[in-house]
């Protein structure tokens, strides 16, 4: 993969982007790449050379890197820092580096969007839930097992004001958040089908693994441009509608964000072609 500099960034941050630029494997699975899309992997793995990113695309997780790097070396005493896993598992190699693990907990760093909590109402995010579980079997398999899972975040767009006027809104730029924690045999079920998944030929993306955004169903009023009100599903659209005359529905198409702004594969990719012809 080509990694470009269009907007003429200082050479030491483009060096630093680069360092962890470097396609996958066959056989051998990050846990980050494991709870990914299999159609993103597979499409790295195909077209790695005819690939390219910005430098300016890779500034958040330097910052991230970063804050991993400070950390890595204030843990509790008797921690263990940025450990390295490796777990052999059903002909493929598991691979990943644990933020945190201390007296049974496993912990994972993250520098986040207040946004990213406020969608999820406080709740951790899927893939976050996924990452950590497979942390934990991974943990399990080495012989440590987890009692606990937790998010730490720091909130790098947190608004001081907003903390008034909005109930919601955290208090301070840091979250933590408890994760659920799977059974082992939950665990191991949900690895086995994703190896399953990545080894499937041809695979396309979910309209969840797309983030699919913004659709809405947009109620009117006779010919007034503006909206009555905006639903989320047609269902809530229609049975408002049935609460006076004149009322129309109007579809309002959301978009893939993933596919439009964030995915690296997203210019070769056959099922992004597909829904742009």
């Amino acid at each position: 993969m080509k990694l470009t500099n269009n907007f003429s960034l200082p050479e030491a941050i483009v060096n630093a982007v680069s360092a962890y630029n470097y396609p996958p494997k066959e056989g051998r699975y990050s846990v980050t790449d494991l709870i990914a899309p299999p159609q993103i992997r597979q499409l790295k793995i195909k077209f790695w050379s005819e690939l390219e990113e910005d430098a300016s695309c890779r500034l958040w997780a330097l910052l991230g890197q970063a804050c991993h790097t400070i950390l890595e070396s204030t843990g509790p005493v008797d921690s263990s820092s940025e450990q390295k896993l490796v777990v052999e598992f059903e002909g493929v190699t598991l691979s990943g580096k644990a933020d945190l693990f201390h007296d049974g907990r496993l912990e994972d760093y993250k520098i986040t969007s207040v946004f990213s909590f406020l969608l999820e109402n406080g709740k951790p995010k899927k893939e976050w839930v996924e990452q950590l579980n497979v942390y934990a079997w991974m943990f399990f398999k080495l012989g440590k097992p987890v009692k606990e899972l937790w998010i730490r975040a720091i909130l790098r767009d947190f608004q001081s004001s907003k903390v008034v006027s909005n109930p919601d809104y955290p208090q301070i730029p840091f979250q933590s958040v408890s994760v659920p924690l799977w059974t082992l045999e939950g665990q191991e079920r949900y690895i086995r089908a994703r190896i399953e998944a990545h080894k499937a030929e041809n695979p396309s993306c979910s309209e969840a693994e797309r983030w699919l955004r913004g659709e809405k169903w947009a109620v009117y009023k006779n010919q007034n441009k503006r909206a009555l009100k905006l639903c989320d599903t047609e269902a809530e659209a229609v049975k408002f509608s049935e609460t006076e005359k004149g009322l129309s529905i109007e579809h309002r198409e959301g978009s893939y964000n993933r596919c439009v702004s964030y995915c690296p594969v997203r210019t070769v990719c056959p099922q992004n072609k597909k829904e742009k012809t």
